[in-house]
């Protein structure tokens, strides 16, 4: 007796239509037994694309948007070391246990973290028109 050889059929598994749907009985089997997905090509305004509610290609390459470009920057700042420190010391400058005065602490680091985001506001600014 000779064995009948059965052929596995992908179409049936999976769908991938460049064309126009043909008929609605295609989309009532989805999520059927041997039928996993339809994937609609070059038809990204279609209604069965849109209401897939599939992720875009947007890729994001800035760091800052408006709102949260201060807190992230300093955020930033404050995690060297050199400027962390200097902050407390601009603290304790505000103490009356303080050999000097506050304005010659507040002002230098004042003056580095305003030039540092400065600086990366202008970087980040050139990368969102890179793009």
């Amino acid at each position: 007796m000779a064995r009948k050889k059965r052929r596995i059929r992908l179409s049936k598994i999976y769908t991938f239509k460049c064309k126009r749907a043909r008929a609605k009985a295609d989309h009532n089997r989805i999520g059927g037994p041997g039928f996993a997905r339809v994937v609609f090509c070059n038809e990204p305004t279609s209604f069965e694309s849109t209401s897939r509610g599939y992720a875009d290609n947007y890729v994001k390459t800035t760091k800052y948007s408006p709102a949260t470009f201060v807190p992230k920057s300093l955020f930033e700042q404050f995690r060297r070391v050199a400027n962390f420190f200097f902050l407390v010391t601009a603290i304790v400058s505000f103490t009356p246990i303080a050999p000097y005065s506050a304005a010659s602490s507040v002002l230098p680091l004042s003056v580095v973290i305003g030039a540092t985001m400065l600086k990366e506001g202008f970087e980040d600014f050139r990368r969102k028109q890179q793009v």
